[in-house]
């Protein structure tokens, strides 16, 4: 035998074995006593050196040459496929030993130029080109190959892989993970580190290989990827390496995912597997470290889960139905149009400030010049200290926190999907959320420039939950209005023009919406810059200092006018209890519904709840979209239903045509709020037009127009035009998707008050154990949903719970002296109940219903 055989039959024993696994060589990989250290098989070069020395001292062999033609007989070296991977199952169960697979797997898992070989389909197979760069060794053996087709782009979505085969392969490796998993971590090390290694160089070449994708996808389907013995340094690796790709690599990645991948939960749980684990290991550390102040978006590994869980988010929402161009090109001129309505009214109020700026400057130097005047006047330009960044929304648009080059290169706009493949709420991790400090988050964020920041969830608005969502507009809001009183508090100093740094308004309870009205025109509408100051109300003849409930018991007071049948503004859809706007109002509204709208914007921008009830389209609308077939589900049933059954009616089954069963025309009729019929035509002489089995969708679609945008559009308009001119430069449009609008605005119906009491606090001599305590909560118990609202309303201002549910109340219940009978009182701004020690639980009862039915006006708080 010539020595070439003998050398291989030695390197075939150090690397894989005979395949005995009772065999008692120390030279055979097989044996238990193999007098290795493992750590030689990761360097072929160093094991082919030994077969040479043992060959040289005819050491023991017991690998011939049948057992190496088996082995190649059973496995390709240099790819996987469905078949062979089957037989090599199978061979191992027969001798029941495993070897033979760990080494099979390690040879392509190890090895980029193996694996990326694996699970090809067979049109690409057999017709690829390979470019061959070699080593300046004199066996010229092959150090890198880039292999291409141009079929495969960076631009397409085309892959070589057989995604079928692969997940039935690697299914079946998955089944064998006790026998496999240390060879699969082992060989996933030396892969990875090969290949960030090969991208520091050869990052176009590698992307550009027609099979390069091809290993992400097989790694992705790897359940080890969640396993904790993977998910600290392989899996962390692995996304490292995902999410520093090209962006135009991460976008070919992401539509790759939404065309082909039927299911991303699975590839969703390991990433969220990951970052659990992460904040875990984040919170150990914290609290063996009681001084350490990070954040957890500080926790290395944490931005490469984020990262990878926002590219499964892209492709969620790319797998989805996305709104018709038609709509999209809809929706973009009407909030063009709306936006130059605000730059017109700004630009008007700009020339006003450099008038009223040259008034005063004029005014200052005059002898006669008075120092003390009142702090109505609206603001004028005003000098600031020059800071980083003022707020999220201040940055340039290149540095836009929330739109990434990713999402730009994809044309992505998540609020053109209603729904992606998976609910939005799975790419929500609620434990790491309950975790984020957002306050700090925010505070790190606005100092310093975007381009130095490594890392903040605040990047991230699909990840954060709708709480601190909601939690990090209000700390925006709350900057805004500091940054407000600081400019004007300087400008104070070296003007003598008194600038107000609230935004007071002064009404007298019967005549809320002509003084609301007056206030707001003028301080709002005319000086916008007025709405982002903190808000103040005073009731006309009552004492007390805004804290915050005079300011909700206005909002409650004034939506509850403005939204009566008896203002015949808005109407209420008997079936779903929702207001809906009048399609017949009176056509001098203008300025009441910009009220509403104004309004509604000032609620979100001082954090308070409306009792208000509109249906989901509405705040689809106040996001720039317009209303759809889709959304009459919800604001419409009984209509939606009815064109359902039209848009399904099968003539051949029913044995009788459209026209016959329906008998409709495209003129249609739609009720006001007095009950009366107005009649449309959704086209030119639409009462000749029969609606058939051919026009049918086009009568649905307008329709569905007429009802949820043409009908309204007088009434919605200055609606819309008030609400942004309060929201406009805030992060609303992109933090929030419409459905957390809702929330935001009317929050929660759910009444949980166990969770009430479960995080009231006492004062004043009460704790939960008090007696009088707990007969408070044993009637509270008791109360009717009515009762409990009323309860809510008393304490709070608003009988809606917050996002989060009524634990984030934080309800203070107050000891206010022994028995008496006198009535209980409440501080709204504090959410705080002042509470006699009463004697007897009939007797606070009776004290409490009185109370609660009896508490409009400051005098009974």
């Amino acid at each position: 035998m010539s020595a070439g055989k003998i050398i291989h039959r030695y390197f075939h024993q150090l690397i894989h074995g005979c395949g005995n696994n009772q065999c008692s060589n120390i030279y055979c990989q097989s044996s238990s006593l193999f007098k290795y250290d493992k750590t030689i098989l990761n360097d072929r070069n160093e094991v082919a050196a030994e077969a040479i020395r043992l060959s040289l001292e005819h050491v023991p062999l017991c690998v011939d040459e049948n057992i190496i033609k088996e082995y190649e007989e059973k496995m390709e070296i240099n790819k996987l496929t469905e078949n062979n991977l089957q037989e090599l199952i199978n061979h191992c169960k027969k001798i029941d030993n495993w070897n033979l697979l760990n080494k099979s797997i390690e040879d392509i898992f190890s090895n980029r130029l193996n694996l990326l070989n694996s699970f090809l389909k067979e049109d690409f197979s057999n017709n690829i080109s390979i470019n061959k760069e070699f080593s300046s060794t004199a066996s010229a053996t092959p150090k890198s190959f880039f292999i291409h087709d141009p079929r495969i782009t960076l631009d397409n979505d085309e892959i070589t892989l057989d995604i079928d085969v692969m997940k039935r392969s690697i299914k079946l490796l998955n089944s064998y993970e006790d026998q496999i998993s240390l060879t699969i971590h082992k060989s996933l090390n030396l892969l990875l580190n090969t290949l960030q290694y090969e991208l520091k160089s050869k990052q176009y070449e590698l992307e550009t290989d027609a099979n390069f994708f091809n290993l992400f996808i097989i790694i992705f389907e790897l359940s080890y990827l969640s396993d904790p013995f993977f998910l600290f340094d392989i899996t962390r690796l692995f996304y490292s390496i995902l999410t520093n790709l090209s962006i135009d690599a991460q976008a070919k990645f992401v539509r790759i995912l939404s065309k082909y991948t039927k299911n991303l939960n699975d590839y969703i749980s390991h990433v969220q597997q990951y970052i659990t684990l992460h904040t875990l290991r984040w919170c150990n550390h914290v609290q063996i470290e009681s001084d350490n102040d990070e954040l957890l978006s500080s926790e290395p590994g944490m931005k490469e889960g984020v990262s990878v869980l926002r590219l499964l988010f892209y492709a969620n929402l790319l797998s989805s139905q996305r709104d018709s161009l038609e709509v999209i090109e809809t929706e973009r001129k009407n909030y063009e149009k709306m936006e130059n309505e605000l730059v017109k009214r700004r630009q008007r109020y700009n020339d006003d400030a450099s008038d009223n700026d040259e008034q005063h400057e004029n005014e200052r130097k005059s002898p006669s010049s008075e120092s003390t005047s009142e702090p109505s006047t609206p603001s004028a330009t005003t000098t600031t200290t020059t800071t980083k960044r003022k707020s999220i929304n201040e940055v340039d648009e290149i540095e836009s926190p929330y739109e990434n080059l990713l999402q730009i290169k994809l044309g992505l706009k998540p609020n053109e999907y209603r729904h992606g493949q998976h609910p939005f709420d799975i790419f929500v991790n609620e434990y790491a959320n309950e975790k984020i400090d957002i306050r700090k988050e925010y505070l790190n964020f606005i100092q310093q420039p975007t381009s130095s920041i490594q890392f903040s969830f605040i990047f991230y608005p699909f990840f954060l939950s709708t709480i601190n969502k909601i939690a990090l507009l209000n700390i925006e809001s709350k900057a805004r209005m500091y940054l407000q009183r600081r400019s004007i508090f300087v400008h104070n100093i070296f003007s003598s023009i008194r600038l107000n740094p609230f935004f007071k308004i002064h009404v007298r309870r019967n005549h809320l919406i002509e003084d609301a009205l007056i206030s707001l025109e003028y301080q709002g509408i005319e000086h916008p810059d007025e709405l982002k100051k903190q808000f103040f109300v005073e009731f006309e003849g009552e004492q007390g200092h805004d804290e915050g409930g005079l300011s909700k018991e206005f909002f409650q007071l004034i939506t509850e006018q403005i939204f009566s049948p008896e203002y015949g503004m808005f109407m209420t859809n008997e079936e779903t209890r929702c207001l809906w706007f009048n399609p017949s109002a009176a056509e001098d509204l203008d300025r009441e519904y910009t009220l509403i709208g104004m309004l509604l914007g000032l609620a979100i921008y001082n954090s308070i709840i409306l009792d208000i009830k509109f249906p989901p389209v509405l705040y689809r609308k106040l996001m720039g979209k317009i209303g759809t077939f889709e959304d009459l589900e919800t604001s419409h049933p009984t209509i939606y239903r009815s064109l359902k059954s039209l848009l399904t009616f099968n003539e051949e089954n029913e044995g009788m045509t459209i026209e016959d069963a329906f008998g409709l025309t495209f003129q249609v009729a739609i009720a006001d709020a007095m009950g009366s019929r107005l009649l449309f035509d959704l086209k030119e002489n639409g009462e000749i037009i029969p609606v058939t089995n051919v026009n049918r969708e086009e009568f649905v679609r307008l329709y569905s127009d007429l009802l949820l945008n043409k009908s309204i559009e007088k009434q919605f308009d200055p609606f819309f035009h008030g609400f942004l001119l309060v929201t406009h430069d805030s992060s609303l449009r992109k933090l929030f998707r419409p459905d957390e609008i809702e929330l935001l605005v009317a929050g929660s119906q759910v009444l949980d008050f166990n969770q009430l009491a479960s995080a009231a606090a006492y004062d004043g001599g009460y704790t939960k154990d008090s007696p009088t305590i707990k007969n408070f909560w044993s009637i509270l118990m008791t109360f009717t949903d009515e009762q409990k609202r009323k309860f809510l309303r008393f304490t709070t201002g608003s009988d809606r719970a917050p996002i989060g549910g009524l634990a984030r109340l934080k309800l203070i219940i107050s000891r206010n002296g022994p028995d008496a009978d006198r009535l209980p009182t409440a501080h709204t701004c504090f959410n705080a109940l002042l509470l006699p020690d009463y004697s007897s639980i009939e007797k606070l009862q009776e004290k409490l219903s009185i109370a609660i039915d009896n508490a409009a006006g400051f005098g009974l708080r």
